[in-house]
């Protein structure tokens, strides 16, 4: 499955980015992305073999929220076992990462960090 296939599972802001960056870039980056991070307030991250490179774009937990539904196809519930084993299979057999960390801060309520990662 190409690249270009798996943007419809991304929000739509991120679908943007990746988009302008791909054209932008006029060559074959595509063919060697191994991995696509989504960190919630933290840059999206491109994966290229031994590379990283640094999309200057902030995920919001709107992003992730918009993407697992996607992933998901509306119903969360119905992939909620494969969520639970912190993997969801898609399309094409590519493997997405969901996974969420806790952080407790001076006995205040627990603030949880939403996460992303797709693998080709």
């Amino acid at each position: 499955m190409p690249i270009f296939n798996l943007f419809k599972y991304f929000s739509y802001n991120i679908q943007v980015i990746l988009d302008k960056y791909f054209s932008e870039n006029n060559s074959n980056r595509y063919l060697t992305l191994e991995e696509i991070r989504l960190r919630t307030g933290r840059p999206i991250i491109l994966k290229h073999g031994n590379e990283e490179k640094i999309l200057n774009y902030i995920v919001t937990i709107e992003d992730i929220i918009d993407t697992l539904t996607n992933i998901c196809e509306n119903s969360i519930y119905s992939y909620q076992n494969q969520i639970c084993n912190g993997f969801i299979t898609i399309r094409g057999g590519h493997r997405v990462r969901y996974y969420r960390k806790c952080y407790n801060r001076k006995q205040q309520n627990n603030k949880y960090k939403q996460y992303i990662e797709f693998k080709f």
